[in-house]
C-alpha cells in the first residue's frame, strides 16, 4: 500500500479489516503480525510478570513501564478489562504520554498526561 492515499485503505483491505477512529486506522488481521486479541493476551502475561516481581514491594510503590502506543492501549485493556475494541475507540496514545494503571485509579481517570501529537 505504500504510496497510495490513507483514504484507500478501506477500499483496499475491506471494511471488516479495520477499525477506523478519528487518529488512525487499525488493520485487525494484519498479515504476520500480532492481532490485538493476541496482544491483550500478551499483556495479561506481562501484568501477572510484574505481579510476581513485585509481590514483595510495599503497596505504596511504584513501576514505571515505557512502551508503543498500541501495547500501552492493550495494557490498559487488560488491567481494567475492557474490550479491546472499545479500548481503540476511547483515545489515542501518544509519544511520551502517560497511563496510570491502579486499582486506586478509574479506567476514566488512567490517561493522566497527553502531550500535543503532529503525527496524526
Amino acid at each position: 500500500m505504500a504510496g497510495l492515499p490513507t483514504s484507500s485503505i478501506t477500499a483496499i483491505c475491506g471494511e471488516d479489516k479495520i477499525l477506523a477512529t478519528e487518529t488512525i486506522n487499525y488493520f485487525l488481521d494484519p498479515e504476520g503480525a500480532e492481532t490485538f486479541p493476541q496482544l491483550v493476551d500478551r499483556a495479561k502475561r506481562l501484568l501477572t510478570h510484574i505481579e510476581t516481581l513485585t509481590k514483595d514491594l510495599s503497596t505504596d510503590s511504584s513501576i514505571l513501564l515505557v512502551t508503543h502506543g498500541d501495547f500501552g492501549k492493550m495494557l490498559y485493556a487488560a488491567y481494567y478489562d475492557i474490550p479491546w475494541e472499545d479500548v481503540l475507540r476511547q483515545f489515542h496514545f501518544g509519544n511520551s504520554e502517560v497511563l496510570l494503571l491502579s486499582k486506586d485509579s478509574s479506567p476514566d481517570k488512567a490517561h493522566v498526561f497527553e502531550t500535543q501529537q503532529f503525527n496524526t
